[in-house]
């Protein structure tokens, strides 16, 4: 334990000490998630009958941060399913042959993170988020579809109230204006008339 501390600690202090708080004393909030990974891997690696290999535990509480669900146990592919497609992309022969290109790593997060979906999960409210409120379906941002012309805030706000069986008060209102600002998309920047 405090050999996996001292042999990183030159390589930025405040996240070594980070991770081993983290993963390692009672109280930190990974230890128990890079356990029950660690016990997985363990189990699974049983089933090849590899017995002595022990798991690394900072590449399981890489795993474990990845894996880890909201509190209603739901997880970012399945709430934000066009945001992490662009984030992830499925594998397919174009993209292999050469053919399709992917972007790279750097440029997926941004993609990921600039996405209405993403954008429409963080922006909930804490009490609607408490709910269950801000998950999209794949085409939809919370219920409304992509492809069709922005609705009404009133129109969003009753979808929302409708789906959350009337809880959610004022805040419902709040938030479907956020949703329409993001279905609409970015405002259009007027261009300039270029000077002769």
């Amino acid at each position: 334990m405090l050999a996996d501390l001292f042999k990183t600690l030159g390589k930025g202090v405040a996240e070594q000490l980070t991770y081993w708080v983290h993963t390692y004393l009672p109280f930190g909030r990974w230890r128990k998630p890079t356990n029950e990974v660690i016990a997985q891997i363990s189990e699974q690696t049983a089933t090849y009958g590899i017995s002595s290999s022990s798991v690394d535990r900072r590449r399981a509480y890489q795993v474990a941060r990845m894996m880890v669900p909201n509190r209603h146990g739901e997880h970012l592919a399945d709430l934000t399913p066009d945001a992490y497609n662009r984030f992830s992309p499925t594998c397919c022969a174009k993209s292999h042959s050469g053919k399709k290109k992917i972007a790279s790593p750097a440029e997926r997060v941004t993609q990921y993170i600039c996405h209405p979906q993403t954008l429409a999960y963080l922006l909930t409210p804490p009490g609607l988020s408490r709910l269950g409120s801000g998950a999209s379906a794949p085409g939809t941002i919370c219920g409304v579809p992509i492809d069709d012309a922005t609705p009404s805030v009133g129109v969003i706000a009753s979808n929302l109230a409708e789906r959350l069986g009337g809880k959610g008060g004022a805040l419902i209102d709040e938030y479907a204006a956020i949703v329409a600002k993001l279905h609409a998309g970015p405002p259009k920047q007027e261009e300039e008339p270029a000077v002769a």
